[in-house]
């Protein structure tokens, strides 16, 4: 996790100011060498740094405004910019991305008005992987799949994705339109041929991506950061999603979760992952989704699969965090719960999109 939490906005340009830096220095330096330099350059530029005082306050943070400039950007593929974000063009992309904001003011106003970040990455799948594998190995036999936070519900598809691990081996169909690359920097992840298929998938979120809206879908390629090579594969998965996406229940996820667990069908167990979505709910809400976990598994056994910062899941471990390639180390737990009964596991260390885990848990 970072060292220290971003700064809080005060309403003053100071204050997004240093939340700007706070992101080049904590999120994109060693990772985004292009989002660092556009971010150092927003937060000494007042009159960007006034386009985002206008907006929401949830719209304050960085990856909103630089989802919005790239959703532009893939719009209008002549642009400069456009040439820099494809990696076709080594133009320096800080006044080509403050220009833009200038000539594009209106229409950045009204993104940031409405449109909130969506990091619906595929990549996540490849640390989702050994998690199933874990968990169904302990908990055999049939099962629902259950994405809270699903946003157009990419990573219900994990079985259907190409997961490759290196030497330590592949998950998934030899043919998919979707490839994530992973490294294992340690230990020993449960790497399968082929994942149990889940008798059920569902997601929930409060707002859903709707993957037939063109805009929609445009923005959730907006929101991925252009140098990280994750576009390409972000726009295969939505063509695969197209093809037959799960549904995605529109709501709180405190409100929803008891009922989709109840109407399961009997004899299903049910995993329910919480991929960085968990520290978005409130302290109320966190105790809530606890509870109601619990009270579920009386009548099935329930496995929860988190990804999050460390210390954001109850009970889970929180190690000694390496960070080997500048992007910042969060940890994949298990929650096992049958009847009441409830056991933690500190699995993997991993980088948020799925370039490497760090596997923490024992052997089967």
């Amino acid at each position: 996790m970072p060292e220290s939490d971003p700064p809080a906005t005060t309403g003053s340009d100071d204050g997004l100011a240093d939340l700007w830096e706070w992101f080049a220095v904590n999120q994109f330096r060693g990772y985004s060498p292009l989002y660092e330099r556009i971010a150092l350059a927003v937060a000494a530029d007042d009159e960007v740094l006034g386009l985002v005082r206008q907006a929401p306050p949830t719209a304050h943070l960085p990856p909103v405004l630089l989802g919005a400039v790239h959703f532009v950007v893939l719009g209008s593929p002549a642009h400069p910019l456009a040439e820099v974000y494809a990696g076709r063009s080594d133009r320096d992309p800080v006044p080509l991305f403050l220009e833009l904001c200038r000539t594009h003011r209106d229409q950045l106003g009204a993104l940031l008005s409405f449109r909130q970040v969506q990091t619906n990455d595929c990549g996540r799948s490849a640390l989702i992987a050994p998690g199933l594998s874990w968990v169904t190995a302990r908990h055999p036999g049939p099962f629902a799949l259950v994405d809270v936070g699903a946003s157009a519900g990419l990573n219900l598809l994990c079985d259907r994705y190409r997961l490759d691990y290196g030497g330590r081996g592949a998950t998934g169909p030899a043919d998919s339109a979707v490839t994530v690359e992973c490294e294992v920097l340690g230990g020993d992840p449960p790497i399968v041929e082929r994942l149990a298929e889940p008798a059920h998938r569902i997601g929930v979120d409060r707002s859903p991506v709707d993957l037939s809206d063109p805009d929609d879908a445009r923005w959730l390629l907006a929101c991925v950061w252009p140098d990280t090579g994750r576009l390409e594969r972000t726009a295969a998965s939505i063509q695969m999603a197209r093809q037959g996406l799960p549904a995605v229940r529109e709501g709180d996820a405190c409100d929803l979760l008891p009922r989709l667990l109840d109407d399961l069908d009997d004899g299903l167990g049910a995993v329910v992952m919480t991929t960085w979505a968990f520290s978005y709910f409130s302290s109320e809400n966190r105790q809530r989704f606890a509870e109601l976990v619990e009270a579920a598994s009386w009548r099935r056994p329930i496995a929860w699969l988190s990804a999050d910062g460390a210390g954001t899941v109850p009970g889970v471990a929180e190690p000694t965090l390496t960070d080997p390639g500048g992007a910042h180390a969060h940890v994949l737990g298990a929650v096992l719960i049958d009847r009441g009964v409830t056991s933690t596991e500190l699995l993997a260390v991993v980088q948020q999109h799925g370039a490497w885990l760090d596997w923490r848990a024992p052997p089967r």
